[in-house]
């Protein structure tokens, strides 16, 4: 499953059209974001959409809730470092959801290469992003490939990619990226779904 992180899109489900645009666009996974709902409108929000995406067999992942994702059969979470413990989340979780951790420090990497219940790691950020402002750590291209280098996990690169430094983030080694405002700002959501797809994938989604 490991394989569906190439390409994820990362929504609050407040725009359905833009979810549907990325799916054709071509994206590979999807990850729920939303930070200011109660636990019940969270529920709701994630099961539709986790319906939606069951449709066209795309795996939902969840960001920071451990319950939510075990209360929906979610494919997995997503951590960030004040989040539920990793090790927690995978007792929880079983052996077969994906577990991923939020990476703003080497010192992190470090941690995390000393967990064995991971699936991945994301480098937050790579660039700047305007749909994140309390970023504590901007990698770069030099920095993202330095933690491929030292990371026993593979790396997810987010935070600012865009159609312009897509392949460059490729080349350094990224396992695969995680996207929103490439998507959901674009002029042509699709469009710019389907070109990033050929960039991060190299072919053509159809």
């Amino acid at each position: 499953m490991i394989s569906a992180l190439k390409y994820c899109y990362i929504t609050d489900y407040s725009k359905p059209s833009l979810l549907f645009s990325a799916i054709k666009g071509g994206v590979s996974s999807v990850q729920y974001r939303e930070k200011n709902l109660s636990f019940k409108l969270h529920y709701q929000k994630a099961k539709e959409l986790k319906y939606q995406l069951d449709r066209f067999r795309i795996p939902l992942i969840i960001n920071d809730n451990v319950l939510l994702a075990q209360e929906i059969d979610a494919a997995g979470v997503h951590l960030g470092q004040l989040d539920q413990d990793p090790e927690e989340a995978r007792r929880l979780l079983g052996p077969d959801k994906l577990i991923g951790l939020s990476i703003e420090s080497t010192q992190q990497l470090e941690a995390a290469n000393s967990l064995d219940c991971l699936d991945y790691v994301a480098a937050s950020a790579v660039f700047k992003s305007s749909s994140k402002q309390d970023v504590k750590t901007l990698w770069g291209l030099e920095g993202l490939e330095k933690l491929v280098q030292l990371s026993k996990y593979p790396i997810i690169a987010i935070g600012g990619i865009n159609l312009g430094n897509v392949s460059s983030v490729m080349s350094q080694g990224a396992f695969g990226v995680a996207v929103i405002a490439a998507i959901s700002e674009a002029d042509n959501p699709e469009g710019a779904a389907k070109s990033l797809h050929r960039l991060i994938l190299g072919v053509d989604y159809a």
